[in-house]
């Protein structure tokens, strides 16, 4: 579980190469009575560079990320990716890989990280 409680929380995708790279979260917001919000935010990453890819919660909202996918689109050149959440002052690594071409990082919620090749099968 990845979550998202105060206005300075992030999770944040960083990436060594100028290449194409996709990202995709999933996430729903709850608030205090349990009433359920799901949303998504699709990414697109073509330098090297730190990208904000799951924003903070409104007021009164925990965000709960349930899938994160990074895939590298590029046709042959492989890219360094580090996930890592931040509270607006400590900085946490949650994983890091570099991935070949075509190669996913997936993120999801009660199964955790894995990596898996241009063909999809799990690494």
């Amino acid at each position: 579980m990845i979550l998202l409680t105060t206005a300075a929380d992030r999770v944040q995708v960083v990436t060594d190469a100028a290449v194409p790279v996709g990202v995709h979260a999933s996430f729903v917001d709850i608030d205090g009575a349990n009433l359920i919000t799901a949303d998504r935010k699709n990414t697109a990453i073509t330098t090297a560079t730190t990208t904000d890819v799951v924003l903070n919660p409104g007021a009164g909202l925990v965000r709960n990320v349930i899938v994160l996918t990074v895939r590298n689109a590029h046709a042959s050149t492989p890219v360094g990716v580090t996930v890592r959440h931040t509270d607006g002052t400590t900085v946490v690594e949650l994983q890091k890989v570099t991935l070949p071409a075509g190669w996913l990082l997936q993120y999801a919620d009660e199964e955790g990280f894995r990596v898996l090749d241009a063909t999809g099968k799990l690494q």
